[in-house]
């Protein structure tokens, strides 16, 4: 095996018009102090770290979900109180949902039971589309890249029932849950709900149970108003 000697004066011959290099001494000398801004204080724990409470960190230091202070959906198109904020109960136990768990008083709790037995259904109950009257509503292209145009649409062969027509429109709410939205889409061009996969504003809309509000409906639709839903292949 070659000595280092000898490999520098091979390299060397390689390199014929190289010149050498020259380095400030203090470029040369090895640190003799670590960066001042990666020391940690004196006389505190380096791998510690702060935390404090905010509505996102409910349990600071316990690990659990809301660690930042940051909204995991910190969107421009999400208002302050669609942002997740944790729920702890009473016990300790702490929820990542949406929306809060049933928990009403003494007087409400009766309130609803009287409710669900002059209506027949459970309490807590809400009819499909009774929500969707506090706001208003949009009008959004459907293209679908599963079908021909032949396939599906808002014209209806009264002696068939077949769809055709090819792209459509309808009118939806962002407060519709995407399995809410697939029954629209059903009623307008005939295309089953077990083949819509869609997508918007390049979301997949792969979860049934979040709203178009969730998705961003709202916020793109203002300001692209052309954009379509689309119906995948993949």
């Amino acid at each position: 095996m070659a000595s280092a000697a000898a490999t520098a004066g091979l390299f060397l011959r390689l390199l014929p018009d190289s010149q050498p290099t020259s380095w400030a001494a203090s470029e040369l000398a090895p640190l003799s102090q670590p960066d001042p801004s990666y020391a940690p204080a004196p006389n505190t724990d380096p791998t510690a770290y702060a935390v404090s409470y905010s509505k996102f960190n409910p349990t600071p230091g316990t690990g659990r979900t809301g660690f930042l202070r940051v909204a995991p959906n910190n969107y421009p198109f999400y208002s302050e109180d669609e942002k997740y904020a944790a729920v702890v109960q009473p016990d300790g136990g702490q929820l990542s949902e949406w929306q809060p768990m049933y928990a009403p008083s003494r007087e409400q709790a009766e309130a609803d039971r009287a409710k669900a037995y002059e209506e027949g259904v459970p309490h807590g109950y809400a009819a499909p589309g009774s929500r969707l009257a506090e706001v208003a509503s949009m009008e959004l292209w459907v293209v679908s890249e599963l079908h021909e145009d032949s396939e599906y649409g808002a014209e209806v062969d009264p002696a068939t029932g077949r769809h055709s027509g090819g792209p459509f429109r309808v009118r939806v709410n962002p407060k519709m849950r995407v399995e809410e939205l697939r029954n629209v889409i059903r009623d307008a061009s005939g295309i089953l709900p077990a083949l819509q996969k869609l997508s918007y504003a390049g979301k997949h809309l792969d979860d049934s149970q979040r709203t178009l509000e969730h998705y961003g409906f709202a916020y793109w639709h203002k300001r692209f108003p052309h954009w379509a839903i689309k119906i995948r292949k993949f």
